[in-house]
């Protein structure tokens, strides 16, 4: 008769990494498109197509990712109406709402940053 031995299953130390503040930051909205699909839904409730139509640089596996990704943080609420005709709708969270400063924020920078790399903008 043979008896196996089953190792217990290995517990891993925490990395320095999994409580740090940035990572969780960039895990949550670190993706290319997660701020802008987050600014969209800061404005009202969202199918999924108006959003495809509003981000059409995005394709429909990624924003499909993009927005598991921003439901599994909290930060937008999926609401799946049954009712014919069904839908799905997305709206952001109160806790992504939370987000709106950042936001604001990266949006102005952006607008500097665009007028910075002109030719005529001052860039250097």
């Amino acid at each position: 008769m043979m008896i196996l031995h089953l190792a217990e299953p290995a517990h891993e130390a925490p990395t320095p990494m999994t409580s740090c503040p940035m990572t969780a930051a960039l895990n949550a909205i670190g993706g290319k498109w997660s701020l802008i699909v987050l600014y969209f839904l800061d404005s009202g409730t969202r199918r999924f197509n108006e959003l495809r139509r509003l981000i059409p640089d995005v394709s429909h596996k990624v924003l499909t990712e993009t927005l598991r990704n921003l439901e599994a943080e909290g930060l937008i609420v999926r609401n799946v109406h049954a009712l014919a005709p069904s839908h799905v709708e997305y709206e952001i969270s109160q806790h992504g709402q939370s987000v709106r400063p950042l936001m604001h924020a990266v949006r102005h920078w952006g607008r500097s940053h665009l007028e910075w790399k002109r030719p005529d903008g001052g860039g250097s």
